[in-house]
């Protein structure tokens, strides 16, 4: 698995869906390959949801993922983990992962829609995880610079280019 964060949210409406990026973190070992990002589609209310949740916006009354939070924690459990397990182009696949406390002490496994389960995440602070296959099958390097990382990543980047062969498309 590879831990991911919520790079972008770009938001649609109407017919046009809406797009969150999700970026590989950094790896703590030296490498000189790309980080890659994963792209998902989802509805404008979805993406809505999760910029919310990112934005820690409260509202006068709970929605459903904030409902869901708190149902949790008055239940002695919470999100561990959100992890993106398959992708059937363009569909992709998730589970909830959920820690139970006290004697039922373990963990449980929910099926949800990926877009579900980013607005949990980022309401529970907990961590997102991207299966390496389905990075591999429908990921993107991403081109996104850290601002710490300054001319060495561009330089990286043209590196990188100068390998390519019209084979590689």
């Amino acid at each position: 698995m590879i831990r991911v964060d919520i790079e972008t949210i770009i938001m649609a409406s109407g017919a046009v869906p809406s797009l969150i990026v999700l970026r590989e973190r950094q790896a703590n070992h030296a490498s000189d390959a790309p980080l890659r990002a994963l792209s998902i589609q989802t509805g404008s209310f979805e993406a809505a949801s999760i910029s919310r949740g990112i934005d820690g916006t409260k509202h006068t009354r709970p929605i459903t993922h904030d409902l869901f939070i708190d149902t949790l924690r008055k239940l002695g459990a919470r999100v561990e983990r959100v992890e993106i397990n398959r992708v059937d182009a363009p569909v992709f696949y998730s589970s909830i992962i959920i820690a139970r406390d006290g004697e039922d002490a373990g963990e449980v496994s929910i099926d949800a829609r990926p877009s579900d389960a980013l607005a949990l995440a980022v309401r529970s602070n907990a961590p997102i995880y991207v299966e390496d296959d389905v990075m591999n099958r429908a990921g993107t390097i991403s081109y996104h610079a850290d601002k710490d990382a300054g001319d060495e990543e561009f330089k990286q980047f043209d590196q990188f280019v100068q390998t390519l062969s019209p084979d590689d498309f």
